[in-house]
Parts: structure tokens; C-alpha cells; sequence
């Protein structure tokens, strides 16, 4: 099984708005609300693909009882953690004239010393019955900036494969104790080495250095360019067909959640490559923040091109 940990969720809304400018007035018609945080959205993908999910974290307030439901609902299940903050809010504005993404992300709840120690206890329980652990996202305040790594290190212990989709401070620590994988873009990568990584051969080379330090696969999205996949032996760039932009929004996660669910079904590194890039490109087609239609996907992959650079 594929477990999930979204320390920080969220309720997601996405409003569609042609020709988006500040200090104006809107009436929206085209509104979508589903939950999420990146962790979350990975549960949705992947659960989406047919494999079995279970999502943890924590969760609190009216907005943390409808994140709960709703994912109930889509068939996954839960082991979250209660907490007396209220969980946040997410929204997107989305500009299709003027191809441009507007985001809101509210900080999130505070999480006390005893509501941590209960999620580690409750994080311990679930690897018993996980093969992969993905936490991603963003960390709400009162979590220390270890948490990834000791995450990292509990999985393996306990022979889980874990891969992490954070930033910053919490990705540099979680390097630390060599998770199986990690996957920033590529602003996340330029601060986590410190420059500005202007060229396709600065991006490999870092990412061939954090192979060296023992993370098994470096993944870093380009956006609409694709992603560059890293391995200490080998690296990929895999380019994305050309679709009509929906909304971009999650599709990072989309791709973790192909990554892993590929893993799940034994396939090859290539096949796994293409596949996440599918589900990538696939949610990029929808207004549904952690959505992917299962076809398109078998579509996508076909088109998906693959090119090895070392």
C-alpha cells in the first residue's frame, strides 16, 4: 500500500478568470473546490490509478472534517491525526487568456508538542502495513524543521521505501538521512544549492551530487518543459506532449503519484518515467486540482518522449 503524509491540508478552490487583473471586481461562475495539499493530491492521483492509498497527517476545524469526508468518499483511507487548529485554505485563480496562475495559500494551524508526539506514534503504526511513504508539502508552525528527515529515517528502519516533495529547510534536513527519493523544481533546487542554475548542465550536475549523497532518484519538474530524472548512473529528460493548459496546478504531485504507483506495479525506470510524466501532463488537463482521466493517461504516455543525457 501507498500512504500519503499531508502535514498541512487543505480545502483547494479554483476559480477560472479570463483576463485576471488586481484591484477588480469578479462574479465566478467557474468555481471548483476539492481538497488537497500536496500529499493529498498525490492520495487522490494515485487512488485515481487503481492502487491502494491511505492518507495521514493532520487535520482540524470544520475545513479538517470535510477534507476527511470527501476523501472518504473517493475511497481512500485515513488515519489522520486531530488537532485543535483549524485546517487551511488553498485557491488558485487561473487566467486562460492570459496563461497565468494566482495562488492564495494560507500558513496553516499551530500543532502542539502532544499532537506531534501522537502523529509519530500513529506514523510508526501505518509503516507496518506500507511499502511506500510519500510526505510532501508544506509544514505547519510548531513542527520542527527535522520532521522530513526523521520521517526519512523511521521509514527506513522499518524497510519502507520513503520519498519526499518539500522545500527549503525541511528538504535539505530530509537529505540528510538519504530518502529513496526526492522531487523539487526547479526553483526549490536553486535555493536548495544556492544559484541560479541557469543551464540543462548545472541542473545534472547538482542532481548527480545528491545522488552521490545517497538519495536513489533525483527528480526535478521543468514545468511545461518536463523533468529531468537523475540516478547515480543515469539521467533522463523527459519532455511533455503538447496539450492545451487547463490547469497546471498539482501536477507535480500527479507525477509522484505515477512514480510510486509505478514502483507498486514493478515497472522498469523508463516505463516509470514516462508514466509519471502521463499522469503529470494528464492533470494539466483538468480544472480538478489531483485529477488525472485514467485514459488520457494511456494516451499521454505514448507521446511522452524520453531522452537520456548521461
Amino acid at each position: 500500500m501507498i500512504t500519503t503524509v499531508t502535514l498541512n491540508p487543505a480545502v483547494d478552490r479554483s476559480y477560472i478568470i479570463n483576463d485576471f487583473k488586481p484591484d477588480n471586481k469578479y462574479r465566478v461562475n467557474d468555481v471548483t473546490v476539492t481538497v488537497g495539499g500536496k500529499g493529498i493530491n498525490v492520495a487522490k492521483t494515485a487512488s485515481i490509478l487503481g492502487e491502494k492509498i491511505n492518507a495521514t497527517g493532520f487535520l482540524g476545524g470544520l475545513s479538517g472534517d470535510y477534507i476527511k469526508r470527501e476523501l472518504v468518499k473517493l475511497g481512500i483511507s485515513t488515519s489522520f491525526v486531530s488537532i485543535k487548529g483549524e485546517s487551511r485554505n488553498f485557491t488558485a485563480i487561473i487566467d486562460p487568456i492570459n496563461k497565468t496562475e494566482t495562488t492564495v495559500n494560507e500558513e496553516g494551524p499551530f500543532v502542539t508538542k502532544s499532537e506531534l508526539t501522537t502523529f509519530i506514534k500513529e506514523y510508526i503504526k501505518i509503516l507496518k502495513y506500507s511499502k511506500i511513504i510519500i510526505a510532501s508539502g508544506s509544514v505547519p508552525k510548531g513542527v520542527p524543521k527535522t520532521i522530513y528527515r526523521d520521517m526519512v529515517k523511521i521509514a527506513k528502519d522499518n524497510k519502507v521505501i520513503p520519498i519526499i516533495d518539500a522545500s527549503g529547510k525541511y528538504l535539505e534536513e530530509a537529505i540528510k538521512a538519504k530518502p529513496y527519493m526526492i522531487k523539487p523544481n526547479i526553483q526549490e533546487l536553486r535555493d536548495l544549492v544556492g544559484y541560479g542554475l541557469k543551464n540543462e548542465f548545472e541542473i545534472v550536475h547538482e542532481s548527480r551530487y545528491i545522488c552521490k549523497q545517497g538519495v536513489e532518484l533525483v527528480v526535478i519538474s521543468l514545468g511545461s518543459e518536463g523533468a529531468i530524472f537523475a540516478t547515480q548512473e543515469k539521467v533522463f529528460k523527459v519532455k511533455t506532449p503538447n496539450i492545451k493548459l487547463v490547469n497546471a496546478v498539482g501536477s507535480g504531485d500527479a507525477l509522484v503519484a505515477g512514480i510510486a504507483t509505478a514502483m507498486i506495479r514493478n515497472y522498469c525506470l523508463e516505463e516509470m518515467l514516462k508514466y509519471s510524466v502521463a499522469c503529470g501532463t494528464a492533470n494539466a488537463l483538468e480544472k480538478e486540482i489531483g485529477y488525472v482521466d485514467r485514459k488520457k493517461v494511456e494516451q499521454l504516455y505514448n507521446k511522452v518522449e524520453l531522452l537520456r543525457l548521461v
